[in-house]
């Protein structure tokens, strides 16, 4: 096997069966984004190394806790929120995040996705993993979002939704864009 086919199996393993927008939403997709969410091609974001890094080290998780991820979702008013937790065991809710270096603090937008799966589950607790070859983190967060919350997150969309978000964006038609 050439590395390219190796490539291309771990963008497989990524594609999910739905699409997000309008009355359906992915968890993550709530975090970011909206233009970018929206517009950005799948394959430009699941090719990119580190996400590639990423999806292998889920895999790693997977075979070492024997976990079995699967969509799961939430009904809020007449939207659908749906999300592949990356890891419940024990009753405990954890979102796992591959970095090159682990952050002091958890980030803003890792934090949001945590809570809106936290909601998902009605859980008030979850932990948060960032795994980094210089070193490991966990952090627990409290407090899910809530069903306005929620609502809010998709009916009223932010542009860029992080200051970081448009140094690192591939929407070349946007306004905001900074080169």
């Amino acid at each position: 096997m050439r590395l390219e086919e190796f490539k291309k199996m771990c963008v497989e393993r990524m594609k999910r069966e739905y699409t997000v927008g309008g009355r359906v939403w992915h968890a993550k997709s709530l975090c970011y984004c909206r233009k970018k969410v929206l517009e950005e091609p799948f394959e430009l974001v699941a090719e990119k190394e580190p996400v590639l890094v990423g999806v292998l080290v889920h895999m790693g998780v997977d075979e070492v806790t024997g976990y079995e991820g699967k969509v799961y979702s939430k009904r809020v008013g007449e939207y659908i929120v749906k999300g592949t937790p990356d890891l419940i065991m024990n009753d405990e809710l954890v979102e796992i995040k591959f970095t090159v270096y682990p952050p002091k603090e958890p980030r803003e937008h890792d934090v949001l996705q945590l809570r809106i799966y936290m909601w998902m589950f009605g859980k008030e607790r979850g932990y948060l993993w960032y795994l980094s070859p210089f070193g490991f983190r966990e952090f627990e967060v409290e407090g899910a979002v809530t069903d306005e919350d929620i609502v809010d997150l998709i009916e009223n969309p932010r542009i860029p939704f992080w200051d970081f978000e448009c140094k690192y964006c591939s929407v070349s038609d946007c306004d905001l864009r900074k080169l």
